[in-house]
């Protein structure tokens, strides 16, 4: 065999041999293609399995993250209620210690006043009794002075009684004789002061002598009313003085005297516009 060939069987064994050796690797491709392909599918099909189970654990998720916001937002409302009654007790009790604040203060004002009504009370019954006490004084003063009143009044209508009495008795001076005239030492209205006969005035102190008081004034007849008569020492044309307190106002001369009562001519410049009741009336010693 020549050297061509052999170069064409070396060549055609290398082609075959390649060929083999493609449709091998071929071959081989095709199953290990076919394998990854279905294990391929395999994984596919797991994958898609696990995609199904995945949404269902998504959905499962969603569902329990829906419920779960559900809850968050009740928790949320439970919470804000929560707050709102927790401001609420704050505010109720806020309120409660100034109401009981207010009801101490309260309580305090109404023992204070308490006390002061006891206190006033107290005073007011001191009061009572101290009027209770002064209405009984000036219950009994009051029956001395309806007595003193009663025996007053018939001391008056005595005196009156004793007044008319004396006027009865005495003249009046234009019918008097002119010695009684004289002895009287008197002076009639209208006349004029030759006529009169003066006397040196004798100023005595009231607390001295006999005392007793004016009755009655006639400032028509310029004489006056005393309560003294013989049992207290006055005869007639004796003198007294007439006093208003401590004041000396004049002098006047007894002319009719009786046993507890006495009339006077009263002596000028003292007139009997001066004179009034009540004044006091002193013996001259």
């Amino acid at each position: 065999m020549n050297k061509a060939g052999k170069t064409l069987t070396i060549f055609i064994i290398l082609t075959i041999v390649l060929l083999v050796s493609s449709t091998s690797i071929g071959f081989y491709l095709y199953h290990l293609e076919e394998r990854l392909h279905k294990n391929v599918e395999t994984e596919l099909d797991r994958s898609h399995a696990d995609g199904i189970k995945l949404q269902t654990q998504l959905k499962d998720i969603q569902n329990q993250l829906a419920l779960a916001m559900d809850k968050n937002k009740e928790a949320d409302q439970k919470i804000n209620n929560l707050l709102d009654e927790k401001d609420l007790n704050e505010g109720l009790r806020a309120a409660l210690k100034k109401e009981n604040a207010d009801l101490h203060n309260q309580m305090a004002d109404i023992e204070a006043s308490k006390q002061k009504l006891k206190a006033d009370l107290d005073d007011s019954v001191s009061k009572l009794s101290q009027f209770q006490e002064l209405l009984k004084a000036s219950q009994d003063k009051s029956k001395e002075l309806e007595t003193r009143l009663a025996s007053l009044a018939q001391t008056n209508k005595d005196m009156t009684a004793k007044i008319d009495e004396l006027k009865a008795d005495m003249k009046p001076y234009d019918q008097r004789s002119p010695e009684e005239q004289i002895a009287g030492e008197m002076v009639p209205p209208g006349r004029s002061g030759k006529d009169k006969v003066d006397l040196d005035k004798i100023v005595v102190n009231p607390q001295d002598g006999t005392k007793g008081h004016v009755l009655s004034v006639d400032t028509d007849a310029e004489f006056l009313v005393f309560n003294l008569g013989l049992k207290q020492g006055v005869k007639p044309d004796d003198l007294l003085s007439v006093y208003r307190g401590d004041e000396y106002l004049g002098d006047v001369k007894a002319t009719r005297v009786q046993d507890e009562i006495a009339a006077a001519d009263i002596i000028p410049p003292l007139s009997s516009r001066e004179v009034r009741k009540n004044d006091t009336v002193v013996l001259k010693p």
